[in-house]
């Protein structure tokens, strides 16, 4: 089970991969397509942040990370079922992860699309924090 960061940590993760994400020199050139969300995962979840590479920041936070599901990606999701379990699992968190990195980059030159996507990362610790520890209040 992922430990519950502190609304101090996420705020400082969430800022790093801001200032990263805006740098487009993390993107390769624009003839470059990837396949998949999963292979511009592998890509990115390599590259340095702070002490740490954006993969690391983001296992650190997941349980923080809205995990928006559309139709595609849950067909997606359903047809991968004729791998093992925890293959469909890592398979969906690893896109999952990477269409939050998208959305962190597009949000991170508007204030108000950043304010939205703090406070839902935020409001999401809150509840997983809730679940770990029912006393705990905020």
């Amino acid at each position: 089970m992922n430990q519950i960061i502190s609304r101090k940590a996420l705020c400082g993760y969430l800022s790093l991969l801001r200032c990263h994400l805006e740098n487009k020199s993390l993107f390769p050139a624009p003839n470059v397509i990837f396949l998949n969300s999963r292979a511009l995962y592998h890509h990115l979840a390599k590259q340095p942040c702070g002490c740490d590479t954006i993969g690391g920041i983001l296992k650190k936070i997941e349980t923080c990370i809205p995990l928006a599901v559309t139709a595609e990606s849950f067909s997606l999701f359903l047809s991968a079922c004729r791998e093992p379990r925890e293959e469909r699992t890592l398979h969906f968190l690893e896109s999952s992860k990477a269409d939050f990195l998208l959305l962190v980059q597009q949000a991170a030159q508007n204030e108000a699309q950043w304010t939205s996507l703090t406070t839902l990362c935020e409001e999401l610790r809150q509840k997983n924090a809730g679940k770990e520890d029912p006393s705990h209040g905020s």
